[in-house]
């Protein structure tokens, strides 16, 4: 809520919080009452809508209701992908709209462990809801103690539209894959659960500390299967060896998860987005040349730009005529695509996705 509150003072960090509530906090109301802010009889209005929370913070400010736009930086709506047949200024608005609703927590449950870890959420009395299209997605309600949950069953955090790009991968058990950005690993241990353990993965990642992380993560969960290694794109991670698939999971302005990241809004410009393109043409580039003929190569970003999104793609596509796109149904739907595919915000309460399949020629 920066954009409608700065400059920030004690009375607007109670009204930040109030605008996301749904009941009154004791230390909000005293600092209400030590700054002037109690005249106003201020109430929670976190189960309102976006609209009738600006008309809220008009009332509070005494002045003029803010405007929606307010609540992103301006360059927004230039660097905005707008689907065809969308109305770009309400497609903005829309995104904005979701930015300011945090997505819940969502979990992956491995294959052979649904009913273990559905039992467990009955038992803890934690509010559950199976994603029906994807296998294992189980969206939570509320912030259960999901520590002393992965004491007792196996489960990994994973939001839904990371989910997805696992599936869009679609490995067959016994192939060979490349994780080319791994990080900690959430999508190398999604390629080994789809690979029923049955196969190879190259985990890669210029963050040691991260791949630490991803080592001690696959212990006992397909571990024997992940190679991890430093790899900082200057050189060949695997001399002498192609792969069945590749993964891309670029680093990108981010702009899908700002609703989990409300201030990276205001950190992110439009030169991070012309940087952040250039490492992702640079990995497309390096990553295709170790797919097998007949391979796949997936490219993902959590972000809804159209300069790191279907404008790389085209530009790789351009100069790699051995790839084309792979048409795959999207994963939340099922609807035919031609490889393309983009996550909403709001179309399953997740972070915003793009990903792309491309297949290279035998």
């Amino acid at each position: 809520w920066r954009g409608w509150l700065a400059p920030l003072s004690p009375a607007r960090y109670a009204m930040a919080y109030l605008l996301d509530a749904v009941e009154p906090h004791p230390a909000v109301t005293f600092l209400a009452e030590q700054n002037g802010f109690s005249r106003l009889n201020p109430q929670p209005a976190g189960a309102l809508t976006v609209v009738e929370k600006a008309k809220q913070v008009g009332r509070w400010l005494e002045m003029p209701a803010p405007t929606i736009e307010q609540l992103a930086p301006a360059w927004l709506p230039t660097q905005l992908h707008v689907p065809e047949n969308t109305e770009p200024s309400a497609h903005h608005l829309r995104c904005i709209a979701a930015f300011q609703i945090r997505p819940p927590t969502w979990i992956r449950i491995e294959r052979g462990a649904q009913n273990q870890v559905s039992a467990a959420l009955a038992r803890h009395a934690i509010p559950a809801y199976p994603y029906p299209q994807v296998a294992g997605a189980i969206r939570l309600q509320g912030s259960p103690d999901l520590e002393r949950l992965s004491a007792e069953v196996p489960f990994e955090i994973q939001d839904l539209a990371s989910q997805c790009v696992g599936w869009m991968c679609a490995p067959a058990p016994g192939e060979h894959w490349w994780d080319v950005c791994a990080g900690a690993g959430g999508k190398s241990l999604h390629l080994t659960d789809l690979m029923e353990n049955q196969g190879t993965i190259l985990a890669t990642d210029v963050r040691s500390g991260s791949l630490g992380v991803l080592r001690k993560r696959a212990q006992g969960r397909g571990g024997n299967m992940i190679a991890c290694r430093v790899w900082d794109g200057t050189r060949d991670p695997a001399p002498g060896r192609c792969f069945d698939g590749v993964l891309i999971d670029a680093p990108c302005s981010g702009i899908g998860t700002w609703a989990r990241n409300p201030d990276a809004r205001w950190r992110t410009t439009e030169h991070d987005i012309a940087q952040r393109r250039i490492i992702q043409e640079q990995l497309l580039l390096a990553g295709a040349d170790k797919v097998r003929p007949g391979g796949r190569l997936v490219y993902a970003v959590c972000t809804l730009t159209e300069a790191e999104t279907q404008a790389v793609i085209t530009g790789f596509l351009g100069t790699r005529s051995d790839f084309q796109l792979e048409p795959t149904p999207h994963p939340l739907t099922g609807r035919a695509t031609l490889g393309q595919v983009w996550i909403w915000p709001w179309e399953a309460d997740s972070n915003g996705m793009f990903i792309a399949r491309m297949k290279r020629a035998s």
